[in-house]
């Protein structure tokens, strides 16, 4: 019996005890055990640009998973494939035909307007990513007299175009066997105005989408064989004129397809030297007057960390969310760890913005600059700790 009143007592004891230990609101005798140096404080500080530019970069667009060719108002771009060596098989076969397929999988500007298109010899090596539209119409670098001409009244956006290509050009560049390689590709001209269309590329994960070069020949007994050639490379030049762009610290142009990109800069001396930083949030403005968007249109931004040197380094990014702050919309980024590379002393404090598809659309992002007023001017918002 004793035993068990011990057992009881020690049982109602732990309860008791347990529950007084667990308790979720500390008492006040316990909250001045702790150090007030040992608690956490959160500051905030909020920083608006003091400088900012669109500037014009030359991209890479040999991966893009759209060749974009075609002319609307201002904006044109050119197109380049080369298809992969023709085998030995086929060098004494005489040609019926060949033509060149492509299919559609983009448009910006008027869908149903006339596109139209010369292709022309290429007669130089254009494996560099630094292709701009002086280098293409550079003397030399393709012959002048179309080789194959395409012309339609209207092209849908999930459609096969064929070109007819002239055999004889075919024919120069040889086979894979020959030492001396004169298979420079095709050089696509549009001629048309009011559309570009995006056509699919060797990047796209379907192999439907890529381009094909379809030649017929004569084998032997007369009969009629054909080779389809669907590997190779290819990329798009595009360009348009931006006048005032540089010089507008009113408004960042954003272009997709050129490019054009925004540079932000920043004043954030406020920040104690030691800071640790917590998160911070870029917020840009959008000015929905000079934006230029379509269906196709992937409605996001990215934001680069930029090096000591003013270089941006794109693996080091940042993409927006969008927001609608009270009648405007807004494009936030998360770019926290920017700034603890900033406090370290490290890097331009600026921060460059690309448009999130700049590789493979022709979107124009217009965002308010550092010269707008305050309440549209882009801006930090740091919260941050002092390390103790």
């Amino acid at each position: 019996m004793l035993r068990s009143q011990i057992i009881v007592v020690l049982f109602c004891s732990f309860f008791v005890f347990f529950i007084a230990g667990c308790a979720e609101t500390p008492n006040q005798v316990g909250a001045k055990l702790l150090p007030g140096k040992d608690l956490l404080r959160v500051d905030t500080t909020t920083v608006w640009a003091i400088a900012s530019t669109s500037q014009p970069v030359i991209i890479g667009t040999a991966s893009s998973p759209r060749l974009l060719l075609g002319k609307v108002n201002t904006i044109e771009s050119w197109g380049l494939i080369q298809f992969a060596s023709l085998p030995d098989s086929i060098r004494l076969l005489p040609f019926v035909s060949a033509q060149l397929n492509l299919r559609t999988i983009y448009h910006f500007g008027d869908s149903l307007a006339p596109f139209s298109v010369a292709i022309h010899n290429v007669l130089m090596n254009w494996s560099s990513d630094s292709l701009t539209m002086d280098s293409l119409k550079a003397p030399g670098f393709y012959e002048s007299n179309p080789r194959g001409i395409g012309s339609f009244s209207s092209v849908g956006d999930t459609v096969t175009i064929s070109i007819p290509l002239d055999t004889a050009m075919i024919r120069t560049w040889g086979t894979s066997s020959d030492t001396l390689s004169t298979n420079f590709g095709l050089l696509l001209r549009p001629t048309n105005s009011n559309v570009v269309k995006g056509f699919g590329t060797f990047s796209q994960s379907d192999a439907a989408l890529w381009p094909q070069l379809l030649l017929l020949f004569q084998g032997s007994g007369g009969v009629i064989d054909s080779l389809m050639v669907n590997t190779g490379s290819d990329r798009f030049v595009a360009t348009g004129p931006a006048p005032s762009w540089r010089s507008d610290s009113t408004h960042i142009y954003v272009q997709n397809g050129f490019a054009y990109r925004g540079a932000i800069d920043f004043d954030v001396s406020v920040l104690p030297p030691h800071a640790a930083i917590h998160k911070a949030t870029l917020q840009l403005t959008s000015d929905p007057s000079r934006t230029q968007f379509n269906y196709f249109t992937v409605d996001s931004l990215r934001a680069y960390f930029v090096d000591t040197s003013g270089v941006a380094i794109t693996y080091l990014e940042s993409i927006s969310e969008g927001a609608q702050i009270g009648t405007a919309k807004v494009y936030q980024i998360t770019v926290g760890s920017f700034m603890q590379r900033w406090v370290a002393g490290t890097g331009k404090r600026r921060l460059i913005i690309a448009g999130f598809e700049e590789w493979s659309a022709l979107d124009l992002f217009s965002l308010y600059g550092a010269g707008a007023s305050k309440t549209l001017k882009p801006k930090l918002t740091i919260y941050y700790s002092l390390i103790q």
